[in-house]
């Protein structure tokens, strides 16, 4: 499994910000490509209980699970690649057996005693990326239990850089800050609420 501390910035959008946004630093007409993102968690929730997310994400010929835990405010992501059609499998399946390296990796680090997981919930997301100011610029469109939603996301070396360069970005363009949950708390909310 490898490792990364991602470091990134989010905010809602509405349909209007996302399309000027898009026309301005991708072009009106781009599209990008399609992940689907299936989550996971135990019968009684002991990965949300300790502010972790499992998924595995499926894209068009690669997939991967991935653990996220929480790290100073941000997360620390543990990734796993899938043979595509495992994946496939895996998700269809709805319950299924963690793989041991993530088992023992969950069982030393976060002190939890997990080998099965259920689907709680799947969103699929049309992603645009771009550099931008040392950063990485992500613009989504996700679908979700009848739900779409836009979101502005910057990935950054440094808490310092990503906090200048988004508040820029948003006081630019006159986006005002939203509470932005994660995708995994808009899917699993939009699926017990739909």
């Amino acid at each position: 499994m490898n490792q990364e501390i991602e470091i990134e910035f989010k905010n809602l959008l509405n349909a209007t910000e996302y399309a000027r946004l898009k026309t301005d630093f991708f072009g009106a007409d781009a599209s990008g490509f399609k992940q689907t993102n299936t989550y996971f968690d135990t019968t009684d929730e002991a990965l949300r209980r300790s502010a972790c997310a499992l998924r595995i994400r499926v894209k068009k010929d690669e997939a991967e699970i991935t653990l996220k835990t929480p790290f100073k405010g941000h997360h620390k992501e543990w990734n796993l690649p899938l043979n595509h059609s495992e994946a496939i499998k895996t998700i269809n399946a709805s319950i299924f057996e963690l793989p041991p390296s993530l088992t023992s990796f969950i069982r030393e680090e976060l002190e939890l005693e997990i080998t099965q997981v259920k689907k709680i919930a799947e969103l699929t997301t049309e992603r645009l990326e771009r550099p931008y100011e040392n950063c990485l610029l992500v613009l989504d469109r996700s679908w979700y239990s009848n739900t779409t939603d836009y979101e502005l996301e910057l990935e950054s070396p440094s808490i310092e850089t990503g906090n200048t360069v988004f508040n820029s970005l948003l006081h630019t363009y006159g986006i005002p800050v939203r509470k932005t949950p994660n995708k995994i708390k808009r899917a699993v909310s939009a699926h017990l609420n739909g």
